[in-house]
C-alpha cells in the first residue's frame, strides 16, 4: 500500500448503507483509491451493523479503507458529540483553572478500556488503517491558559515520576509530563490494532496547536505505528503565502520523522470553508506535499464537506473538483 499512491477523502454523516455505497462508487469513478469513515461514540453505541456493511462495502469496492474515532472522548479531532464524561465525571480532564472538561483523560483507566473496546469493534471490520486523528489534551483556541489536565490521577502520576507535587504552570516538566501521557495512551492503542491485524495511522495537529505533542518522532518511532500524518490546515482569510508555507514546513517535519523510523506519511489538505475564489489554495497544498515527497494525500471532506453546514464550503463541487485536478485524476 505504502508504494502506491493513496488518493483519498473523508466521509461522514451518511448512516443508510445504500446511499453511502452508491457515494463510495462516485468516490472510485472520480479516481480515489482510499476513504476514510468516521465512527464516533454514536456509531460504537447504535450504528454497528450499519458501520460493518459500509466499511466492507466500501472495502469490497476496491478502496483502502481509514477509520477514526471521531471526537470520541473529544481527546481526538472532529465534530461528533461526545457523552463519555457525562456518563463518568471521574473521566473528565481537569483545567489548571480546576474545572472539569467536557474531555477524557487519556491516562484515566475507564477511558481506555473504552478505547479498547472501540478497537475490538471496528477491527471486526475490513478496515485498513485505524486513523488516530489528532490525540490531544483539552485546549481551548487562544493559547494555554487553562491547559489540562490535572485531574487526580494525573497529579498522582506526575508525583511519581517527579517526586514533587505537579505545579499549576506549564513547566518543562509538565509538558514532558503530557506529552508521554499522549505517547503512552497511543503505545497501547496502537499494539492493541496491530495485535487485530491492521495499520496505524497517527495524524498530529500542526506545530502551532497547543495539543501536548510536539516530538513527533516519538510517535514515529513507535513499533506498532506504520504512518504518520498532519492536517495544516488554513483560516478563514488565510493568505496563500501561508498556506503554502505552513504546508512545506509540516511536510518537511513529517518527512523528517518520519525518514529517521522508516515509516509512511500522510497530509491532509482542507477541504472544509473554503471562500469562494480561494479552492487554488487546495492545488497549493497538494503542490507542498508532493514537493516533499508525500504521495499519500486525503481531503476533510468529501464534496467540499457540503452536508455539514457549519463547515460548509462556499462552492463545495468547485472545492471538489480543484481537489481532483490536483491529484491528477
Amino acid at each position: 500500500m505504502d508504494e502506491v499512491k493513496i488518493k483519498g477523502v473523508s466521509y461522514f454523516g451518511v448512516r443508510t448503507p445504500e446511499y453511502a455505497l452508491s457515494d463510495m462508487d462516485k468516490i472510485k469513478q472520480a479516481g480515489f483509491n482510499a476513504v476514510l469513515h468516521t465512527w464516533s461514540e454514536e456509531d460504537q453505541q447504535y450504528y454497528f451493523d450499519t458501520m460493518k456493511k459500509i466499511v466492507n462495502g466500501s472495502a469490497e469496492k476496491g478502496l483502502k479503507v481509514y477509520v477514526n474515532p471521531w471526537g470520541v472522548g473529544r481527546v481526538f479531532g472532529g465534530e461528533a458529540y461526545s457523552e463519555l464524561t457525562a456518563r463518568n465525571h471521574d473521566m473528565c480532564q481537569v483545567g489548571v483553572d480546576g474545572l472539569p472538561k467536557v474531555a477524557a483523560c487519556p491516562n484515566h483507566p475507564e477511558f481506555r478500556e473504552y478505547m479498547h473496546r472501540w478497537i475490538a469493534t471496528v477491527c471486526e471490520t475490513n478496515v485498513n488503517t485505524i486513523f488516530w486523528d489528532e490525540p490531544h489534551f483539552y485546549f481551548e483556541k487562544g493559547g494555554l491558559e487553562k491547559w489540562s489536565c490535572r485531574c487526580e490521577r494525573c497529579k498522582a502520576k506526575f508525583k511519581s515520576r517527579f517526586d514533587y507535587d505537579m505545579p499549576e504552570q506549564l513547566t518543562d516538566d509538565v509538558k514532558e509530563f503530557r506529552e508521554d501521557s499522549l505517547i503512552d495512551f497511543l503505545k497501547e492503542m496502537t499494539a492493541d490494532v496491530k495485535a487485530h491485524g491492521k495499520r496505524n495511522c497517527v495524524c498530529m495537529l500542526p506545530p502551532w496547536f497547543p495539543a501536548g505533542l510536539d516530538d513527533w518522532d516519538k510517535i514515529a518511532s513507535l513499533e506498532s505505528v506504520d504512518e504518520i500524518a498532519s492536517d495544516p490546515y488554513w483560516e478563514r482569510g488565510a493568505s496563500e503565502e501561508w498556506v503554502r508555507e505552513k504546508y512545506a514546513e509540516t511536510a518537511a517535519k513529517l518527512q523528517n520523522s518520519a525518514r529517521k523510523f522508516g515509516k509512511a506519511t500522510q497530509m491532509w489538505i482542507k477541504a472544509y470553508q473554503i471562500e469562494r475564489g480561494r479552492e487554488k489554495d487546495l492545488a497549493i497544498a497538494v503542490e507542498e506535499s508532493r514537493k516533499a515527497g508525500i504521495e499519500n494525500i486525503f481531503a476533510w471532506s468529501y464534496r467540499g464537506t457540503e452536508t455539514l453546514s457549519w463547515l460548509r464550503s462556499d462552492d463545495p463541487i468547485t472545492v471538489e473538483k480543484t481537489f481532483e485536478r490536483a491529484l491528477g485524476l
